[in-house]
């Protein structure tokens, strides 16, 4: 049964890592006003999130109860927030959550796969 779980996990946990690649290369070259100036990184970063939520969503359980320090509650309520009250997003807050929670996510994730 545990193997079908890491089975089961491994490509959402792929899905999490390459969408926050994806993101950093998005935003290397921003600083928070030009990434509020460009619409398209903005859309590309948002629907990227978007991909780490339902990601996250789709997780067995076993893995989530197994690693309480990642905030996986917030990261799934995060992604409904971006789908379906998307108006209600603060800018300011994406640019934070680029910039001081998504390394520590990737680097999260990467020693659960390591595992």
């Amino acid at each position: 049964m545990k193997q079908k779980s890491e089975r089961i996990s491994s490509p959402y946990l792929t899905d999490i890592l390459t969408a926050i690649d994806r993101v950093k290369e998005y935003v290397s070259d921003q600083d928070l006003e030009s990434f509020k100036e460009n619409k398209m990184i903005i859309d590309a970063v948002m629907r990227n999130l978007e991909v780490i939520g339902e990601a996250v969503s789709q997780l067995p359980e076993e893995v989530k109860t197994k690693h309480p320090e990642i905030p996986w509650r917030d990261i799934k309520d995060f992604r409904n927030i971006v789908a379906h009250r998307y108006w209600e997003i603060n800018l300011d807050r994406i640019w934070d959550i680029v910039c001081n929670k998504l390394d520590e996510l990737h680097e999260q994730i990467s020693t659960i796969l390591k595992q």
